[in-house]
């Protein structure tokens, strides 16, 4: 199935005499301007679909150092919108709200206190754990944890990875097909569609352990100055 089925359905026809390039950093808005104001940059994609001017590779990779991007990879318009839709929708965004609301409500239901659940859930997976894979990778976590977490780890991955493959296959699928572009296309063009989407953010915020959190975040270390 080719992703022309997803990446043209904005009916945006490019001149024939332009050059039609891409740049995609791997992170939000707000994570790019914010690395590049500090001095540092993030990865990203580029792509070149057309090269009317024979300098479009030129343009492109000139247009990714601006951004302050460190490390580029070469993709197609096509991939890049297949990996960026399937990501935001699995272990970037979807996929990790799910996973932190189901972990978080089986520890309330046995009786841990909301404090308990957002700390053994987020807190010390963004503010400890992430940071470390992030700058050492998942291997070397594995190698440098406790006893407890390293078996625990290593035996309950395989049993993540077959629960959530054929999950993360369907939603390929969908971006593939063009279902994902087509709802968001479709639902941004309802005239209500703010006043529909206000609700449902409303929803995710008044979590309770999006709740706890904004308790509880002002009680790090670093916010008691």
């Amino acid at each position: 199935v080719s992703t022309q089925s997803t990446w043209d359905q904005t009916n945006i026809v490019p001149p024939s005499d332009v050059d039609v390039i891409l740049v995609a950093p791997k992170g939000s808005g707000l994570t790019v301007r914010t690395h590049f104001l500090e001095g540092r940059g993030i990865n990203a994609s580029f792509a070149i679909h057309q090269d009317y001017t024979g300098r479009a590779r030129d343009r492109v990779l000139a247009t990714a150092m601006g951004i302050g991007c460190g490390h580029a990879f070469e993709t197609t318009f096509e991939q890049e919108v297949s990996s960026d839709l399937t990501g935001e929708r699995c272990v970037l965004m979807g996929m990790l709200q799910g996973a932190f609301k189901a972990q978080y409500d089986v520890l309330r239901a046995h009786g841990h206190s909301p404090s308990e659940a957002y700390n053994e859930t987020i807190e010390e997976a963004l503010c400890s754990l992430y940071p470390l894979v992030q700058q050492q990778g998942m291997d070397w976590m594995y190698a440098n944890c406790s006893t407890t977490a390293q078996r625990g780890a290593l035996d309950w991955a395989p049993k993540f990875e077959a629960a959530l493959k054929p999950v993360i296959e369907e939603c390929y699928q969908s971006v593939i097909r063009g279902d994902e572009a087509r709802r968001s296309i479709s639902l941004n063009s309802e005239p209500d569609y703010r006043v529909k989407l206000e609700a449902e953010l409303e929803a995710v915020a008044d979590q309770e352990m999006w709740v706890a959190g904004r308790a509880l975040r002002p009680l790090r270390p670093e916010n008691q100055k």
